[in-house]
């Protein structure tokens, strides 16, 4: 069977390169994959991993307002879209049909990717050395996107639910492979098997003098094996990894001396009211991959371009001497997005659309933290910490945390990875908490808004109160049903 692709898609993908490749094949309209440089290229397309767009993680937890004032007062869709009222409430019977979940289908776009080298690996011209470093970078992908899915689509997972419904394993390029769903036990199964090979990647973080966070590389699989396994509970491999990874690279962006505001105005009712974004407002996807803090650049991406920080989490920060609440939380973003409406912040960290969410310098002295106090080194666990907040602290008024016991230095660690990267790292937390070894962390959540339809917030009506609660099924969120119905079946959607 000749290797050729004539697949448009993945053509683009080989034809979208940039200088970020070190060589891109030439454009064919039967480009055959024959050469280890193509597959490189395809794999080094960062336009195509970079972006996660987890709206669960956005929408689903109390790091986004949800409220009746807010609602009433603003008039823009960024904010009063039926998706957002819905997801935010967690919804199952509406937003399997939205046409708006694309976790889904973008994931699995990233793993035939992966799929597609590992398969191709045998037959192209290259080095034993070079397939090496591809085939585990490829398996990187898979561990990470599978990981991924598993943590919005399915239950979070301990001894009670490894016999529930897992994802739709694809280990190759085959359209009549089978897309049934496997057990929630064999997908994670599956990640580690995944993530046992992309720790084999030789490659470092910095090559050639150039930092290549876009691409796989040994520190990036040890740190998201760090997250993996935090995710799990297994906190000494945890701590393993995390060591690991900041033992190979462990910089860190201060904000005492590398950040700055970008002033700007908007004309709201005739009047010009300053909206001040933190210079990282203006990076450009070039400053996204190079961020000097990510081992793997992934970025969480929100449509609407508005992150609305509830009251509860701003309320975590101290307002007089945390950094990150005086950049990051930026005054009269609603204007923004709805230059009638009424003023309120919005959560900034890169642009309007993207938050980091690739692991990160900064995760792994928080995993280090938490991974060291949960297996009682809690004392030291404290000191780890301030390796972090010294950097996101007002050096003027820095004061390290103090802890009196090991439930005290947890309850600390668990708040600083919130206040680190809300709408983010919280929705993943939360699963773990409530299947972890102890129930000081457990989390319920409620909110008070109007009721709804299919189609029409019901804001006329009194208010309900919506709840997701610790055991509740609605932590597994609903597939997109235009994947149930292409698949005839195949893919079994989650029951609630």
């Amino acid at each position: 069977m000749k290797k050729y692709i004539y697949i448009l898609f993945v053509m683009n993908v080989l034809w979208g390169c940039d200088s970020y490749l070190e060589e891109a094949p030439s454009k064919s309209t039967n480009l055959p994959l024959e050469t280890i440089e193509q597959l490189d290229a395809l794999l080094g397309n960062y336009s195509y991993f970079y972006q996660d767009g987890s709206r669960n993680a956005v929408l689903c937890t109390d790091d986004w307002e949800v409220s009746k004032s807010l609602y009433d007062g603003y008039n823009g869709s960024a904010y009063r879209s039926m998706e957002i009222a819905q997801v935010s409430t967690w919804d199952v019977e509406n937003t399997a049909y939205d046409g708006r979940e694309y976790l889904w289908s973008g994931e699995y776009t990233k793993i035939f990717y992966a799929n597609m080298v590992l398969y191709y690996l045998d037959a192209v011209t290259g080095s034993e050395e070079q397939k090496a470093e591809l085939k585990a970078e490829a398996y990187l992908i898979k561990a990470y996107s599978y990981w991924l899915l598993v943590n919005n689509f399915c239950l979070p997972y301990d001894e009670s639910t490894k016999n529930e419904l897992g994802i739709s394993l694809k280990n190759s390029v085959s359209f009549e492979e089978s897309i049934a769903r496997s057990t929630l036990e064999e997908t994670y199964i599956e990640i580690e098997n995944c993530l046992e090979e992309a720790l084999k990647l030789k490659s470092t973080i910095v090559k050639g003098g150039t930092f290549r966070p876009w691409r796989g590389n040994s520190s990036a699989a040890k740190a998201f094996a760090a997250r993996y396994y935090l995710s799990v509970n297994n906190y000494t491999k945890a701590l393993q990894y995390a060591n690991a990874a900041l033992g190979e690279y462990s910089e860190l962006f201060d904000y005492n001396s590398e950040m700055a505001f970008y002033e700007s105005t908007v004309t709201v009712n005739n009047e010009e009211v300053e909206v001040n974004y933190p210079d990282t407002y203006n990076f450009t996807t070039s400053d996204i991959l190079s961020y000097k803090e990510f081992y793997y650049a992934r970025v969480s991406y929100h449509g609407y371009a508005w992150y609305v920080p509830s009251q509860t989490l701003m309320g975590l920060y101290d307002k007089d001497t945390d950094l990150r609440y005086k950049y990051n939380f930026v005054e009269n973003y609603s204007y923004t997005r709805d230059r009638t409406g009424i003023s309120y912040p919005g959560y900034v960290a890169m642009g309007m659309y993207n938050i980091p969410s690739g692991p990160t310098t900064s995760e792994m002295i928080l995993i280090k933290a938490e991974a060291m106090a949960r297996t009682g080194n809690w004392q030291d666990a404290m000191n780890v910490l301030e390796q972090l907040r010294i950097k996101r602290i007002d050096s003027n008024k820095y004061v390290e945390l103090t802890a009196n016991s090991q439930e005290e230095a947890v309850k600390l660690i668990m708040k600083e990875r919130r206040i680190e990267r809300p709408f983010v790292f919280t929705w993943y937390d939360y699963r773990r908490y409530n299947t972890n070894e102890v129930d000081y962390d457990d989390v319920n959540l409620s909110r008070e808004f109007y009721p709804y339809n299919s189609s029409t917030v019901l804001n006329g009506e009194p208010l309900v109160t919506y709840e997701l609660k610790k055991g509740d099924r609605k932590w597994a969120r609903p597939i997109p049903n235009t994947e149930v119905e292409s698949s005839l079946g195949e893919i079994k959607q989650n029951t609630y």
